[in-house]
């Protein structure tokens, strides 16, 4: 697991396929975990998220059109984040260089049904 002060870059990109949701990517070596936002980010709110498979690295800067009629992706927001708190209830993680909040927190990490919250 990486330490507070090693960074890490992420990404928000909503996507339209097969419905409109947002993926939330955070860059972990050379793939990007993912789950999906079944809300718009908001700031202090708790957003229903389901664990979605790997992501390729190029998503970091990727907007348009994705593979095989799967929709199109477009950037809301991005930056980098480091882990600040990493409990069996919550991870908390800062977020730097972001147009939408200074921190996230995943409640339920490992559950099938993880929740994200912005601030």
């Amino acid at each position: 697991m990486k330490s507070e002060t090693q960074r890490s870059r992420f990404v928000i990109l909503e996507h339209d396929h097969p419905f409109l949701h947002w993926d939330l990517l955070l860059q972990q070596g050379e793939v990007l975990a993912g789950w999906r936002l079944l809300s718009p980010v908001a700031i202090e709110a708790w957003i229903p998220s389901e664990s979605l498979p790997d992501h390729r690295l190029m998503y970091l800067d990727y907007e348009g059109p994705v593979s095989n009629n799967r929709g199109m992706v477009t950037r809301v927001a991005c930056g980098e984040f480091s882990i600040c708190n990493d409990s069996p209830e919550e991870r908390i993680y800062q977020l730097f260089n972001c147009n939408v909040a200074t921190a996230a927190r995943c409640r339920r990490f490992d559950s099938a049904t993880p929740e994200w919250r912005f601030e």
